[in-house]
């Protein structure tokens, strides 16, 4: 008989991932019932989770460009309906940015250049080495093009430049967990393998979000307890598991959408 790996799999780890994100996304549309705060607590876990899992799938998928380009395609979905959800069901004060798919995108193009790079450094081809380190400053270059058109956005002319440069494309500046998160997507890959690499990456990433934040760290400045993912990705086995792929890329959207309305007719 097959022996069964100790531990969880790739699909466990994304479905666990899944369970917390609901119960954060509860508190994030029902805060006005009287959602408590401890589901953003669960709810920190889910993108380093996510992160975690976009870089062994970087590493294991069979197609790099098609794995890129899914994760784009839930990008422009998401920032189209986030579109219409803030025009037509977020009050006033309120709007909706959700959108990890931008965050995921980055970070496996910068696995990708990496990669690159390392390939033509050992090939000793400088210009392709070149070309990656390029590649990789044009997200961060039209993040500074976002922000001077932000500075502008009196007028109707910077304000549909900025919502399409936004909605085409991924920006560091501009994603969900920022900077900070597309950087720990990259070091899960640059230690694949290594336990230690990888968990010491994760708590350096949850103290650097507790010390730059500021206010309770229970009720406010909560973003470190992302360090607790350490235990569910300690526990990964390094097996795929089940597959049910594109379940995932369509959860995250039509859950988020489901939960705006909702809230939206109970309010109204």
């Amino acid at each position: 008989m097959e022996k069964v790996a100790k531990g969880i799999t790739s699909f466990q780890l994304k479905l666990l991932g899944i369970v917390l994100m609901v119960f954060d996304h509860l508190g994030q549309f029902f805060g006005f019932l009287g959602a408590p705060v401890w589901f953003h607590w669960m709810g920190r876990l889910v993108a380093p989770i996510f992160l975690f899992t976009s870089s062994e799938g970087f590493i294991y998928t069979s197609n790099r460009k098609k794995y890129l380009l899914r994760l784009l395609y839930g990008f422009w979905f998401m920032g189209i309906g986030n579109i219409i959800a803030n025009r037509f069901f977020m009050n006033e004060n309120e709007v909706l940015i959700n959108n990890i798919f931008g965050t995921l995108f980055l970070g496996v193009l910068y696995m990708w250049i990496i990669e690159g790079i390392r390939k033509n450094w050992k090939l000793k081809k400088p210009v392709k080495v070149l070309g990656g380190f390029i590649l990789g400053l044009v997200p961060i270059l039209l993040s500074f093009g976002a922000i001077l058109l932000m500075n502008g956005l009196n007028s109707n002319s910077s304000l549909v430049l900025f919502q399409i440069l936004t909605t085409l494309v991924p920006l560091p500046i501009l994603s969900e967990g920022g900077p900070l998160f597309i950087l720990l997507a990259v070091l899960f890959y640059l230690f694949h393998g290594k336990k230690s690499g990888q968990l010491i990456s994760l708590v350096v990433i949850a103290g650097i979000s507790f010390f730059a934040g500021t206010g309770n760290p229970f009720t406010e400045n909560y973003q470190w307890m992302m360090c607790l993912a350490a235990v569910p990705i300690i526990l990964y086995n390094g097996k795929k598991g089940r597959g049910m792929r594109n379940f995932f890329y369509y959860f995250y959207p039509a859950h988020i959408y489901l939960f705006c309305l909702i809230a939206y007719f109970i309010q109204h």
